[in-house]
């Protein structure tokens, strides 16, 4: 199999090639691993190699991905792996980039969980409430959403995929204090109604979350939706 890396050194960018084997079960975070025995130079991020960190995505033959996830065999393409950074970010060697945005859209969207603390008694919440939001809170913050989704071509304002999830995964706990309104609120100005439907955040999520769905369960919660005369026809 050929494997080509892009290579990003002082703004200048190359691909180097590569013969290699590799076994059914190896994924791409430890081919790559294999190579940087061989090239110290290799720069790309990894940590806890078990979906949970996100700091490992990159593109596989243009598809965005967990490298510590994906298996070599399943993004072979007429014999030919080629690995790049992702999409809509700086990059700063190699496959790191600079994901300091991610931080910055949380906040933009008031993406924490607020409360009343009163140490006299729990927080406490039904396994029903639990489910109204339990699979938001499976979001790892790898930004595979973010790098794939369209509307950002369009407005790059947009708060993005995962903002709007950890939105919704608040909306719709029980025990958060905040206004849900206001929340909503809060993500209208972060563009909320900008999403154009594409599914890729749902598509390339290695978690399973359709961030689609979870702006269209906020667009439904909201009390205040925009609207325009332009469709009054009559």
């Amino acid at each position: 199999m050929k494997l080509k890396i892009k290579r990003f050194l002082n703004n200048k960018s190359y691909f180097d090639e590569y013969e290699v084997d590799f076994r059914d079960d190896e994924t791409i975070l430890e081919l790559l691993d294999r190579i940087r025995d061989k090239d110290r130079s290799l720069t790309y991020r990894s940590f806890c190699r078990s979906s949970i960190c996100g700091t490992c995505t990159i593109k596989a033959n243009n598809k965005t991905i967990l490298a510590c996830k994906s298996k070599v065999k399943d993004f072979i393409e007429n014999d030919e792996l080629v690995i790049e950074p992702v999409d809509k970010a700086k990059v700063i060697k190699d496959l790191v980039v600079d994901n300091s945005f991610l931080e910055e859209k949380i906040k933009k969207v008031n993406g924490w969980f607020v409360d009343e603390i009163d140490v006299t008694k729990e927080n406490l919440q039904t396994p029903e409430e639990l489910k109204k939001y339990d699979k938001q809170t499976d979001c790892i913050l790898c930004g595979a959403c973010f790098y794939e989704c369209d509307a950002l071509e369009y407005d790059k304002n947009f708060a993005g995929p995962f903002a709007f999830t950890k939105v919704y995964r608040f909306v719709f706990d029980s025990r958060d204090k905040m206004d849900k309104q206001q929340r909503i609120e809060i993500a209208k100005e972060n563009l909320l109604y900008n999403c154009i439907n594409c599914q890729k955040c749902a598509i390339v999520c290695p978690k399973g979350i359709s961030s689609m769905m979870d702006i269209k369960m906020l667009q439904m919660k909201d009390k205040n939706p925009p609207f325009s005369d332009s469709f009054n026809f009559f």
